[in-house]
């Protein structure tokens, strides 16, 4: 009978990928930093740039690097936004998202090396001399990000109306 019953479920298991042509296996995480490992903090407005891909710094200006003070209590909230990825196992596979989101912080580490962080389904991690040492696919939730933004930056408010 237990036969039976694993052999009807890995059925119905190969039925369903097979009808829904992918499987989707939902990651979240949160990013946690101490100050004394974070050298400065930096946002960037994307929201009219033409670059939204990897490199976009090189083009853009940071709209504002918070001071000192603030990063540990910035660092804190961070803490607390919620990072999604799917990892979708597809027959026919797609590529996934390689565009920062409207918003991305920008954390520089003591040792030189610095990560991007976004809405757009797209972050990167460099080292301290500037290569590309890890991509992720995590996103924060737009206004979740842009909110912790605007309490640190307030001409986010000027600029959305």
């Amino acid at each position: 009978m237990k036969k039976k019953r694993l052999i009807l479920f890995v059925l119905i298991s190969i039925l369903s990928v097979c009808l829904t042509s992918c499987i989707i296996i939902p990651l979240r995480r949160h990013y946690t930093y101490s100050a004394d490992e974070v050298s400065s903090v930096r946002f960037y407005d994307l929201r009219d740039s033409e670059s939204r891909t990897t490199g976009f710094f090189e083009e853009e200006t940071p709209v504002c690097t918070l001071p000192d003070e603030q990063i540990k209590e910035f660092l804190a909230d961070f803490s607390r936004i919620k990072f999604k990825d799917s990892i979708i196992i597809v027959l026919a596979a797609v590529d996934p998202s390689f565009c920062y989101g409207p918003w991305v912080v920008e954390i520089v580490f003591a040792d030189g090396s610095y990560s991007f962080y976004s809405t757009g389904g797209f972050g990167e991690t460099f080292n301290a001399n500037g290569e590309c040492v890890k991509t992720n696919h995590y996103s924060a939730d737009d206004e979740d990000l842009e909110k912790l933004i605007g309490k640190y930056y307030e001409q986010i408010d000027e600029m959305a109306t």
